[in-house]
């Protein structure tokens, strides 16, 4: 203290003394508000991140008196929405993407008309817009034709084309990304994937180095993944050519991984009663989670066609899932297969494939689309008005229409909607029991239908023992349908004394339906640091 005069020193002291109070005066924050969560806490319990659907295993670790149940979009009344209408418009549409953009809140489709006696096989590429999704419009974007068609790179054989909206690229000249196939020598031999980029979806600029990828006759469905912070692109296995769905990754568009396969329909005994093929697999991500539409093709055959076996050439689309984007499971009547269930167990098979139809062709002979209905590609699965649109193509004829004699082969793109999380539902009477389980959210949602009775939920310890306050009794029941129901215990939304701790929920159902449950981050939870 040298150099200080006792005025110093006084106030010295009283510095350092009223330092001492402020910090016995400083408030206590409630109960369960701050959380310790490492991994000896955590120990074996699944950190929530997302939404949670039922359509797999993965977290559930018990049902009783309830099942899983798949649920099929509602094709749309208008269907087909997009038909060949114009002069350029030859042999289809065919392979379609569809955007949504939600600023500008318009949707976007490319869709693609094969070019009569080309060889090779070669398309254009259409263009059409629609403000509410239903009706769409076919923009001249040649003053000169008065045609819609978007100016594709000059390659020969181009086609199959997968069109996505990069949201990390800055380069405004890269905004729109494609991948396609071609054949550049004309031979059969060259064909080959390669990129194309775009700052506006309708003038496309060739990558140059070509190929990037093999071989791919089918629609190549690229990209970007928030999740693994790549590109992955879906498309064929091959060569030689095969019908498998395969996957593959990139850091920079350019430099591809080699493909790796989903699925063999050659082991799958989901697949034998309908012969199925896999012709090709369109993919987004979903909320955390993957959907895959598998577009499956069943017997086929240029040989005539008994009238007991009209599923014989025909494609439709099915439902296939993923919680990391690489390991894909089928799905089928109640919810996702375990992968051995396909190989090795004896059932009515025959059924399971009739019931894991997802969207189906038309009635044989009536419908526009009773040939076929496989998936357009949607990089993103739009949700309007907590619906989710699925663009498909329809054909009225079968694969080799010219050899059963099909005639009058038309094409279009139709629309089939679907509730938020509306793919698999758990329901009946009983309860579903989670496996521990970690968030960190506040407030616990739950999309679920209960027009016909209640849903209550139950949070435990992961031990399996009641946490006081948020029993079943305590909760307040669920009734009515909502995308969004918030579950409260004794009134109260916060979940903040089950947070960030390992639980167990229960779900108590009486003639209810749920589909999914999310934990948001809804509440402020600010402490006042002192008096």
């Amino acid at each position: 203290m040298k150099g200080l005069g006792n005025r110093s020193i006084v106030l010295v002291l009283l510095f350092f003394g009223g330092a001492s109070t402020l910090y016995a005066q400083a408030r206590q924050a409630p109960p369960g508000v701050f959380k310790q969560l490492d991994d000896a806490v955590r120990q074996d319990a699944q950190i929530l991140r997302g939404r949670q659907l039922f359509i797999d295993d993965d977290l559930i670790e018990s049902m009783d008196g309830v099942a899983r149940t798949l649920h099929q979009p509602v094709k749309h009344a208008a269907n087909p929405l997009v038909v060949q209408d114009r002069a350029w418009e030859e042999g289809g549409p065919g392979y379609t993407t569809v955007l949504y953009d939600p600023h500008e809140k318009v949707f976007r489709m490319w869709y693609g008309y094969w070019i009569e006696d080309a060889k090779p096989s070669e398309q254009v590429l259409c263009y059409a817009t629609s403000g509410d999704g239903i009706h769409w419009e076919k923009p001249v974007l040649n003053e000169q034709t008065g045609s819609n068609k978007v100016s594709i790179p000059r390659i020969t054989g181009f086609q199959c084309a997968g069109i996505f909206r990069d949201p990390m690229e800055r380069n405004q000249e890269k905004r729109f990304k494609m991948l396609f196939s071609a054949a550049p020598d004309g031979t059969s031999q060259a064909w080959a994937t390669g990129a194309a980029y775009s700052p506006d979806g309708i003038t496309w600029t060739l990558e140059p180095e070509f190929p990037l990828i093999p071989f791919s006759d089918t629609q190549i469905c690229p990209f970007w993944d928030p999740q693994r912070g790549r590109y992955v692109a879906h498309l064929r296995y091959g060569p030689p050519n095969d019908r498998i769905a395969a996957r593959i990754e990139s850091e920079d568009f350019v430099h591809w991984s080699p493909k790796v396969t989903l699925f063999s329909y050659r082991q799958s005994r989901l697949d034998r009663p309908f012969q199925t093929q896999h012709y090709q697999m369109t993919v987004a991500p979903y909320h955390g989670n993957y959907i895959g539409l598998m577009f499956a093709y069943h017997g086929e055959t240029i040989q005539p066609i008994p009238e007991d076996e009209l599923w014989r050439d025909k494609s439709n689309t099915q439902l296939t899932y993923s919680r990391n984007g690489v390991t894909w499971l089928r799905v089928g009547h109640r919810g996702a297969y375990r992968p051995h269930e396909l190989v090795s167990e004896d059932r009515d098979w025959k059924a399971e494939s009739t019931q894991a139809t997802f969207i189906p062709y038309g009635e044989h002979g009536q419908d526009w689309d009773w040939g076929s209905a496989y998936p357009a590609y949607q990089p993103v699965l739009t949700e309007i008005d907590d619906t989710i649109y699925l663009y498909y193509v329809g054909t009225n004829t079968r694969h080799w229409a010219s050899y059963h004699g099909d005639k009058d082969k038309k094409s279009g793109i139709g629309l089939a909607t679907l509730r938020a999380d509306g793919f698999v539902s758990v329901e009946g009477n009983g309860t579903l029991t989670t496996k521990p389980l970690v968030f960190l959210g506040d407030t616990l949602l739950v999309n679920a239908d209960a027009r016909g009775g209640t849903l209550r939920v139950e949070a435990m310890d992961a031990s399996g023992k009641v946490i006081e306050g948020f029993s079943r009794n305590d909760c307040t029941p669920i009734v009515g349908d909502s995308v969004r129901h918030v579950v409260t215990w004794n009134e109260n939304p916060d979940c903040n004394l089950i947070q960030a701790r390992p639980i167990r929920l229960r779900f108590y159902m009486e003639n209810a339906k749920i589909y999914s449950f999310e934990a948001r981050i809804q509440n402020k939870h600010y402490i006042q640091s002192y008096d």
